[in-house]
């Protein structure tokens, strides 16, 4: 088999390039592949440019190695190749929720043994502002701290720099709500939020349930919207946030659509995250599906 690997440099740890020496080594001494390319990322929008340009036929597969941004990177830019092209995913960024949710094997040997069997899954991939995405669209409480947060400090501490910069921004966050209304198809929502997400898994920041009814299969992006509350609703809603009990507490709506345009009816800034990138254009938020967008190799017990 020809592979094409995607690689950022700058995700992750230094064992992950040991990582990557490893794998690719492995697939070409154990015959499973004659031909690897590496592609190495300089810029933002280099590993979409790259994946872009691949033609039906010329791998027979791609693998995304770095975080969840590289990850909606090379997912855009294999969606818009129309290549079709199969992709694997080595986890390399801080939180990777969507490689944790397909339970996506990470070891040397798992994952050869996956690309040897070349099992594939069709996933769905959401679109937001003509943009793609393939797990989340955020805006609200602590959705910007990964702007916030260092590479350096992302390196060193992972998953904790994160925490440790959501507690420093609690006290300054907890009062904050917008104005927003949400339509679908079939209704509309006005209300004053803190914090909504967009979801096509499961596992959003870390956490595991966010969206416990969502799957990447069935052709809906699942909306968890939490709305402004009493400082006291707040700790129970963290407990049931952990337990993916959630969907049930008085301050949160929870929906599922093809589509979804969210309008901004207030002054205050406003930023929104997808996949850990920044949304450059602003409101009103045009959201759809794209269903079956895109293969993701799976092993083969899991199919």
């Amino acid at each position: 088999m020809k592979g094409l690997f995607i690689v950022n440099p700058s995700s992750g740890r230094q064992n992950n390039s040991e990582k990557l020496e490893a794998i690719t080594g492995k697939l070409i001494m154990d015959c499973i592949c004659n031909t690897i390319d590496v592609f190495y990322t300089k810029k933002q929008n280099d590993a979409r440019n790259r994946a872009a340009e691949i033609k039906e036929g010329d791998y027979d597969f791609v693998v995304a190695a770095g975080g969840d941004g590289t990850l909606n990177e090379v997912v855009s830019g294999i969606v818009t190749s129309g290549s079709n092209t199969p992709l694997a995913v080595i986890s390399a960024g801080t939180v990777n929720d969507f490689s944790t949710y397909m339970g996506l094997p990470q070891e040397v040997d798992q994952f050869c043994n996956m690309i040897k069997r070349l099992h594939s899954m069709p996933v769905d991939v959401g679109l937001v502002n003509g943009v793609h995405f393939i797990n989340v669209v955020a805006a609200g409480v602590f959705s910007d701290i990964g702007f916030s947060v260092d590479k350096d400090s992302k390196a060193a501490f992972g998953k904790l720099a994160y925490y440790l910069e959501g507690a420093a921004e609690l006290p300054a966050q907890l009062g904050s709500s917008f104005r927003l209304k949400f339509i679908t198809d079939d209704m509309e929502l006005e209300k004053d939020v803190m914090l909504f997400m967009v979801t096509n898994t499961q596992s959003v920041g870390g956490f595991r349930e966010i969206a416990p009814h969502a799957s990447v299969q069935d052709g809906l992006l699942d909306v968890v919207v939490i709305k402004k509350m009493d400082l006291i609703l707040m700790l129970p809603l963290m407990v049931s946030l952990l337990q993916g009990q959630h969907v049930n507490h008085p301050a949160v709506e929870y929906m599922q659509t093809t589509s979804l345009r969210i309008e901004k009816l207030s002054e205050e800034k406003l930023l929104v995250d997808y996949d850990g990138e920044l949304l450059k254009d602003d409101f009103p938020i045009e959201i759809k599906l794209i269903p079956a967008g895109i293969r993701i190799i799976i092993p083969e017990e899991e199919k």
